[in-house]
């Protein structure tokens, strides 16, 4: 059996002909920027995760920079963000002309640890960044305590949690911006690169919209500088057609990661991810963790089973990092987990049998002596 970690190619058939239809009418009309397809969606999106406002943008990265350049994050700001986060974040930070501060993850959520964050902060620290990795909503209640205590801003980096929600909430919500990326490995994922924002606050939305086509509140009036990042009818189209069956596709998702977990918990050398009471995950990744890591990632290969690191160098670690002179840290839990993770496939059209087939081989190499 050939599995792999992910198949893009099951997705389409399903909605092939809808998705023709309503691209020849959108080709056919030539309103490829800032049509009827993308005001829609931002109204569709927004209701679905509970916002006020929703911004479509060219990509996740151009979400994670004009948020925060939204929020008034800027040149001489401190930026707050765990190590073990995707290298976009840092990226967005430096743009926006910030400095990128890091900490430790915790183990239970690859969240950041609340515990070292006040120790970060200094009167220059403006916000703290959360990403929910993998699909797993980081545990918000004591960060937003600590960001309203030391009146910093929250900003959320969904772009793997498209519908997770925290205490019955969307994430995404709890914070002055919400950033998702919509690439095409997203839970809700374009056939390249989109993004959006949301808001409840007004004035973050109004800059938003400003930021994103040049500052301009209408034609060659330009009430700031700012940046070309818009969702494009195309591309808006195959983002309403997939938003409608999210809900059912991340249930998907979630069975595939019960029959997972149940099967895996009899396993003492891998550690399955979080499933908690109080949050629900989509599940972007399934992430395991071991310490034989590369042993099983080897032996799952070889078994036809398609395996990935996400990601497997925490930023701190990187050459970008180091070459522009940041600063050393040694964040032993984020360093060592780096070692241990490995994404097994996860997707709404994996067939039952080829779960089974992967847990099957799975176990197979765990009961083998090391």
């Amino acid at each position: 059996m050939n599995i792999p970690l992910l198949d893009l190619s099951r997705q389409y058939p399903k909605i092939k002909d809808q998705l023709h239809q309503e691209w020849s009418h959108v080709l056919e009309t030539m309103k490829l920027l800032n049509g009827d397809n993308l005001a829609s969606f931002e109204k569709e999106i927004a209701a679905y995760l509970g916002a006020r406002y929703a911004f479509g943008m060219a990509s996740g990265s151009d979400a994670l920079m004009l948020g925060l350049v939204a929020c008034g994050i800027g040149e001489g700001d401190e930026v707050i963000l765990h190590a073990n986060a995707f290298v976009a974040a840092v990226e967005a930070i430096r743009w926006a002309g910030a400095r990128p501060v890091l900490v430790d993850m915790q183990e239970k959520d690859f969240g950041p640890a609340p515990d070292q964050i006040e120790e970060m902060i200094t009167p220059k620290t403006k916000a703290l960044l959360v990403v929910h990795m993998y699909g797993h909503p980081v545990e918000l209640g004591p960060l937003m305590e600590l960001c309203k205590k030391k009146n910093l801003l929250l900003i959320e980096d969904c772009s793997h949690a498209h519908g997770a929600e925290y205490k019955g909430e969307k994430v995404g919500m709890f914070g002055a911006v919400g950033c998702f990326s919509c690439g095409v490995v997203k839970n809700l994922n374009a056939f390249g690169d989109a993004g959006f924002c949301i808001t409840d606050d007004p004035i973050i939305a109004e800059k938003l919209d400003l930021l994103r086509v040049h500052g301009q509140k209408e034609k060659n009036q330009h009430n700031l500088y700012g940046f070309n990042s818009r969702l494009d009818e195309v591309q808006a189209v195959i983002l309403r057609i997939k938003l409608k069956d999210l809900d059912k596709d991340n249930a998907r998702r979630e069975e595939i990661a019960r029959r997972y977990a149940i099967s895996f918990s009899v396993i003492d050398e891998l550690t399955p991810p979080p499933m908690d009471g109080d949050k629900k995950s989509v599940y972007h990744r399934y992430v395991i963790r071991s310490s034989r890591r590369d042993e099983l990632m080897k032996y799952l290969r070889s078994q036809g089973i398609g395996v990935g690191i996400q990601y497997p160098t925490p930023l701190h670690k990187q050459i970008a990092w180091k070459e522009k002179g940041y600063e050393h840290y040694h964040l032993p839990v984020a360093e060592r987990v780096a070692t241990e993770i490995l994404s097994i496939p996860m997707y709404p059209e994996l067939q039952d049998e080829e779960v089974e087939y992967i847990i099957t081989k799975t176990k197979e190499f765990f009961h083998k002596k090391p």
